[in-house]
């Protein structure tokens, strides 16, 4: 199963089919050209960029964190990514993008 961020960051050409991508990509099928944010593997980087494509692997989809984006291209997800960075700067003064969702995830549960 997939793990998605309850307020998920998705580009503005991604949210036309939002729905349909996520459908898609829970059922194990291909989407070509669409890009996920997730939290970051190492505790080195703020977030890792990923085409969906690579969760057809079982290996990696069974070790994927956390989805907080879906972008439909490379491009739109580099967008995410600095949109974040600056609403993270906003609100702590700091880039630390991995702790402030960190922080949001566990201020939800």
């Amino acid at each position: 199963m997939v793990n998605w961020y309850k307020n998920l960051y998705v580009g503005d050409t991604a949210k036309k089919k939002q729905k349909k991508w996520m459908r898609r990509i829970e059922n194990k099928k291909a989407v070509p050209g669409v890009w996920l944010l997730t939290l970051p593997s190492s505790q080195q980087n703020n977030l890792d960029v990923i085409p969906a494509d690579l969760l057809l692997q079982p290996a990696v989809r069974r070790n994927c964190p956390m989805i907080v984006g879906l972008a439909v291209s490379r491009e739109e997800a580099f967008e995410l990514v600095e949109a974040i960075a600056l609403e993270t700067y906003r609100e702590t003064g700091e880039v630390k993008i991995r702790e402030w969702l960190l922080n949001r995830i566990e201020g939800c549960e």
